[in-house]
């Protein structure tokens, strides 16, 4: 009947069609059980393939059709290879051309971040170049696409060959007169390359954990200085500690042993995979060892969490085994060591993951992450209620590598006012109760030049009032919140502005906080009071449109990888780059159906 037709194959994507429930018979789901296993077995496919919404889309549409149509023949549904091509760059196009206005609009407001970064897949060594754009829209909605993953076709990979691709894929939506005139904030890896093609532009470049030695810090950097060599990329030096001048032979014996642990344990991993132990060690109730890999910095946090947590289990499968060094090798391995590291290292594992999220805002994460390393660092914590602790150090060793980690930390990080604005305009932060008067004088005062500069005026003095008392909290993100207010404006710590008329961030710092905008995301709080706050509001949209680190860029770079494969070597770079941008696309409408309403 026609009752079954109102929707298109479009509707379909976004809104479930409700028809009435009906059950096959044994016989027909045995059918198409075989026939889909068949198909996965010949094709050689993932098993989770029957669970992709795309194939559930698409026989829905089929069986809407059959419905439609009398005798439809299946070859009527399916298209040729070459015709999916085509229709991939089309659609790519479409979006293109839908995505362009709403581009356009955001770098007007300098509310548009660009993730740049350099890519090579390992088959063809063709070299990419990808762009992801994150920004928060009028609706307080955090977006993030990518752009582009398109052949890198320069000369070579200098500063202008750098920039001018970039330019050129900008160029496709009207967009590089906001990157000259600085509306557009870049947030990059500290490769030299893509520093040196956005030198003058505002760039925030995090280290994100992607090497072996690679912590979560960011540093936000202004290079508009013209005069400077284009080579002169500076960045801090740890190098004035004694810590960092010590060398191997030069390390205590306790320390050593540290870095013996680690060595071992690696060892220990790669004989059990070689030889296949991880099955006997789960049979005997133990995990799967995990291998440490250079390009993978948690991994290594991951390796020495399954070796302890496994420890006893290896010893009894190695005591069957004919090869007693291996034996030796974990007997090697002093456990309170072993234990030591896992807690040095378990906090940057867990700032790791929070500042490399992708479904809210993160700018502001900064805050939290540094403090958090930095008490981690200095031998303080809470403990699961909130309450403060001293961390006692088993091995002797640990103290000199909590030394130079927080040396590391300290030198290769700087708080930038973008940060600490960010997490003044977080209704949980906006007091900065764990910074310093510097540092809050710093945020109040580059949110009320942005302020002047939207409204058209002048900077304001500023001066500073006591600190308030500090509250416990649980969680990372808890941890670091402002106390509740109690007594009202008198126990609120702010800059206050010396005209008598207060401005924005005034009735913001004084106002309570409804217990319902109290969140980890600040955007719905900055949505219901744009009308109240309209300065803030905006700069708000601004600041969290920014991301803390590039992963974004970098979880772009791993669906390349899984669509440029050994069996797709020869794939064309122009339809990876149409293929990527329309799941990209894909992926925002499945969560905001009317993104370009």
């Amino acid at each position: 009947s026609s009752e079954h037709y109102y929707e298109g194959p479009l509707d379909k994507l976004f809104k479930s069609k409700k028809t009435a429930s009906v059950t096959l018979n044994s016989k027909d789901s045995t059918k198409i059980k075989d026939d889909l296993t068949k198909w996965i077995c010949t094709s050689i496919r993932p098993f989770n393939m029957v669970e992709d919404p795309g194939l559930r889309n698409v026989l829905q549409t089929a069986m809407d059709f059959g419905r439609k149509y009398q005798d439809l023949d299946s070859s009527q549904l399916l298209v040729t290879p070459t015709t999916i091509s085509k229709n991939v760059h089309q659609l790519a196009e479409q979006y293109r051309s839908l995505l362009q206005p709403i581009l356009i609009q955001q770098a007007a407001n300098s509310c548009l971040c660009l993730c740049p970064d350099l890519w090579t897949d390992k088959y063809r060594k063709v070299n990419y170049l990808g762009l992801t754009a994150v920004f928060t829209d009028k609706n307080y909605e955090l977006i993030l696409l990518d752009l582009c993953c398109c052949e890198y076709q320069e000369v070579d990979k200098s500063g202008d060959s750098v920039v001018q691709a970039i330019r050129r894929q900008l160029d496709l939506y009207g967009l590089t007169s906001y990157m000259d005139n600085n509306k557009i904030v870049f947030t990059c890896d500290r490769g030299p390359n893509i520093l040196k093609a956005l030198k003058g532009k505002f760039i925030l470049t995090p280290t994100t954990p992607t090497t072996k030695e690679k912590k979560s810090k960011t540093i936000i950097q202004s290079s508009s200085d013209d005069t400077s060599s284009e080579d002169e990329i500076k960045t801090p030096s740890p190098l004035k500690y004694i810590e960092s001048n010590t060398s191997l032979s030069e390390l205590t014996s306790k320390a050593s042993e540290l870095l013996g642990i680690i060595t071992t344990s690696k060892q220990l991993v790669k004989y059990v995979k070689l030889t296949g132990l991880n099955k006997s060690i789960q049979d005997a109730g133990g995990l799967v060892l995990k291998q440490s890999t250079i390009v993978r910095w948690l991994s290594l946090s991951n390796l020495l969490e399954s070796i302890d947590l496994s420890y006893e289990h290896l010893r009894l499968v190695l005591s069957k085994s004919t090869n007693n060094k291996q034996t030796f090798k974990l007997n090697k391995i002093n456990v309170d060591g072993l234990k030591d590291l896992i807690c040095l290292l378990s906090v940057f594992k867990d700032v790791c993951i929070l500042v490399q999220t992708g479904t809210r805002p993160s700018l502001h994460m900064a805050y939290i992450a540094m403090n958090k390393l930095k008490r981690h660092l200095s031998g303080t914590d809470v403990d699961e209620n909130g309450e403060s602790i001293t961390i006692d150090d088993r091995h002797e060793g640990t103290e000199f590598f909590r030394r130079r980690l927080l040396q590391l930390l300290r030198t290769m990080f700087t708080f930038d006012e973008k940060h600490l604005s960010a997490a003044v305009l977080h209704p949980l932060y906006r007091r900065l109760t764990f910074a310093s008067a510097y540092s809050k004088t710093i945020a109040h005062s580059y949110i009320r030049q942005q302020i002047d500069e939207i409204l058209g005026l002048n900077s304001q003095e500023q001066m500073t009032l006591p600190e308030p008392s500090k509250k416990k909290h649980k969680s990372m993100e808890d941890q670091f919140a402002d106390p509740d207010e109690v007594g009202g404006i008198d126990g609120i710590d702010m800059v206050l502005a010396t005209t008598v008329k207060n401005d924005e961030l005034d009735k913001y710092l004084r106002m309570n906080i409804e217990d319902i905008y109290k969140q980890p995301n600040p955007l719905p709080f900055w949505k219901y009071h744009q009308h109240k706050f309209p300065c803030l509001s905006l700069l708000a949209r601004r600041l969290f449109s920014i991301p803390v680190t590039s992963a974004a860029v970098e979880r772009s770079f791993s669906a390349a990888g899984l669509a440029v494969t050994e069996r797709r070597s020869s794939l064309d770079p122009d339809t990876v780059n149409d293929i990527l941008f329309v799941r990209s696309i894909q992926n925002l409408l499945e969560r905001n159906p009317d993104f370009f309403s």
